[in-house]
């Protein structure tokens, strides 16, 4: 079997028979679908149970967050490659067809297939994940530099590359960079120009309703997943990233969520958050920016 689709999904029994209508359709049929249901309350399970196809398999587990959604259905998969398609999202009826022809045209070579994402919001379609800079010499460098994530949408991974490499379960958010940039760091990788993941940008988006009420919890989650990287992985690491760059990647962090609490007029939070930049990178960048914060709050008002 070439690849294993994994869903994870809690909750989203409305947007799930698109998502799995999407993998039904592809015009790629060498492949299984595993839906990994995290508890689900709503009628998920008789939402899927309306399918018959064979190559789709549910599984059902007490909430654990996606992370361990996303290891259990690893645990079941028997494709070549794992491709990731949360319940909201759909793949574009050629998607697989594309990414099995870039594999072939690498000589089937065991990589981390990269493709581009498109995201969808109020019926229009715009490219939303850029290439991840094919051919650099250090990439991981190149990352850290531009402080970007890797999301579970923008890979397909070769299985074996799992067996030692799981998501880590303590983390449910950044927890799929942690995982790639692992991956990265001792594996090939190749960027294609297939496109076809389809992220669906609405209202209930963990990610919208996230950057729209900043919490506390969330900037601290955010930042221990970054550190464990750093301090728990430091042999992957060594060669290609430095402690320096580490604390950028941090401080660029740090500066996003700032800059979302400021937007919200969440100044409490917005305070909160310029002590642990400070505390981070005692910087002329950062100084500037924390001092800024008062002359934003008496503006806005």
């Amino acid at each position: 079997m070439r690849f294993s689709v994994i869903t994870p999904t809690y909750n989203r029994a409305a947007f799930l028979p698109k998502a799995i209508e999407s993998v039904l359709a592809q015009t790629y049929t060498d492949w299984e679908l595993i839906i990994v249901d995290d508890g689900s309350t709503d009628n998920t399970r008789e939402v899927v149970s309306q399918y018959k196809d064979k190559r789709i398999t549910y599984i059902y587990q007490e909430n654990a967050e996606r992370s361990a959604a996303r290891n259990n259905g690893i645990a079941h998969a028997k494709g070549e490659y794992v491709c990731f398609l949360d319940s909201d999202d759909y793949y574009l009826e050629n998607f697989l067809t594309d990414l099995n022809q870039a594999i072939i045209d690498n000589d089937n070579k065991l990589c981390l297939y990269f493709h581009n994402v498109i995201a969808e919001c109020e019926r229009s379609r715009r490219m939303f994940a850029e290439p991840l800079l094919n051919g650099e010499q250090n990439i991981l460098k190149c990352l850290f530099a531009k402080s970007r994530v890797v999301g579970v949408w923008q890979a397909a991974i070769a299985r074996n590359f799992l067996n030692d490499n799981l998501f880590d379960t303590r983390f449910s958010l950044w927890e799929d960079t942690h995982l790639f940039f692992r991956l990265l760091a001792q594996y090939p990788y190749k960027q294609t120009n297939v496109q076809g993941y389809v992220v669906i940008m609405h209202e209930q988006s963990t990610v919208l309703i996230g950057s729209r009420h900043v919490k506390i919890c969330d900037v601290k989650r955010y930042m221990d997943a970054v550190v464990d990287l750093e301090n728990n992985y430091r042999p992957l690491f060594s060669k290609y990233v430095t402690k320096d760059d580490f604390r950028n990647y941090r401080d660029a962090k740090l500066n996003m969520y700032l800059y979302m609490a400021r937007s919200n007029g969440q100044y409490g939070v917005a305070y909160t958050i310029a002590k642990k930049m400070l505390k981070n990178s005692l910087n002329l960048k950062n100084i500037l920016t924390c001092l800024k914060l008062p002359v934003h709050q008496i503006v806005k008002k």
